[in-house]
């Protein structure tokens, strides 16, 4: 097996320069590019971090130029010959595309184990002191706080009877006031087996001074924003300079994940009441809850109290009983994919 010389000690970038000038990447191999589309992969790869991830019928290999291993599903390293750049491009070596393909080969025959989403994690907006927005409609007081609680128990109420062998969660049951650390230490704290997965979905409704602002939006974080999900601890037996990479890693699958999430729950709002509200986009931002919860999570603003016509459509139970229907659709079409 070929091994890399260059000192773990050295940054990324630096280790890459260093190891091209010095000529320690072997001769041959096959583009990356090539490879995924000879095996009918999804490939994806950040050229900041020089990460990246290729995935099969929803098997996982991540990879990193200049390091010498693997991570298989987000779950164990196997040591193989490092990716590296030549003129730009991403080559991988012979028996790094060996170990790939035995991998997806043996994870993909009938009756393997596959991943689950075994926690599902429901955040109504604000509560108790902190009421979210404000709005008058015909005469009528609406809070925020309340309708963000009603849809979520609607969804709640509709996973539960769909995955009783799941662990459905919600941040708060009725008109209390959970802190943003805490829904993101319930959501962070969730106990996973291996092969388990956990979802974040925050649920709110939109406020505006201008009353003809209308629209429901579903929004992930910001793939610009680097947060930590893997801590140095959990693997300093590699080394201290290993964790930034699998943090790089498994970031890249959160928001990977987080957009398709996005996507299944936006879809279903826009068949269910796209007629009556209409889509404002898929979007990224750094809200507090998805910056900080380490693992797939969308925030969904179902919706403007403050325009007179939307606003009137959140005060009947019957709306709010239709956008419930349509967010819990597009986790369960999110599951199907994940678990696929």
């Amino acid at each position: 097996m070929w091994h890399m010389r260059c000192s773990k000690k050295i940054p990324l970038l630096s280790l890459l320069l260093l190891c091209i000038l010095s000529g320690v990447f072997p001769s041959g191999g096959v583009s990356l590019a090539q490879f995924g589309e000879a095996q009918k992969l999804n490939i994806s790869f950040d050229a900041v971090t020089g990460s990246g991830y290729m995935e099969k019928s929803g098997t996982f290999v991540a990879f990193a130029v200049g390091q010498p291993y693997i991570v298989l599903d987000w779950a164990r390293s196997a040591k193989v010959p490092a990716p590296y750049l030549t003129d730009n491009v991403v080559f991988l070596p012979e028996e790094f595309t060996r170990a790939a393909l035995g991998y997806f080969s043996g994870r993909n025959q009938p009756g393997a184990a596959g991943y689950s989403i075994a926690t599902i994690l429901i955040d109504p907006g604000h509560g108790g002191k902190d009421t979210g927005a404000i709005s008058e409609v015909g005469g009528m007081r609406l809070l925020e706080k309340d309708l963000t609680l009603e849809v979520s128990k609607r969804v709640v109420e509709l996973l539960e009877s769909r995955f009783p062998g799941r662990n459905i969660l919600i941040t708060r049951k009725g008109d209390t006031y959970p802190t943003l650390e805490q829904r993101v230490a319930m959501a962070n704290s969730v106990g996973l087996e291996q092969n388990e997965a956990v979802i974040y979905v925050s649920i709110h409704a939109n406020a505006s001074f201008n009353k003809t602002a209308r629209g429901f939006e579903v929004w992930y974080l910001n793939p610009d924003y680097r947060r930590t999900v893997v801590s140095p601890e959990t693997v300093k037996e590699k080394g201290s300079d290993i964790a930034p990479i699998l943090n790089a890693m498994l970031e890249e699958e959160f928001t990977t994940e987080s957009i398709i999430l996005a996507r299944k729950v936006y879809d279903r709002l826009g068949a269910e009441i796209g007629t009556q509200s209409p889509g404002r986009g898929i979007r990224a931002e750094e809200w507090f809850v998805v910056r900080n919860a380490n693992m797939p999570s969308i925030l969904i603003e179902m919706g403007f109290m403050t325009n007179p016509d939307e606003g009137a459509l959140l005060s009947g139970t019957g709306y709010l009983r239709r956008i419930g229907d349509a967010i819990y659709n597009g986790i369960v079409d999110f599951i199907e994919h994940f678990e696929r």
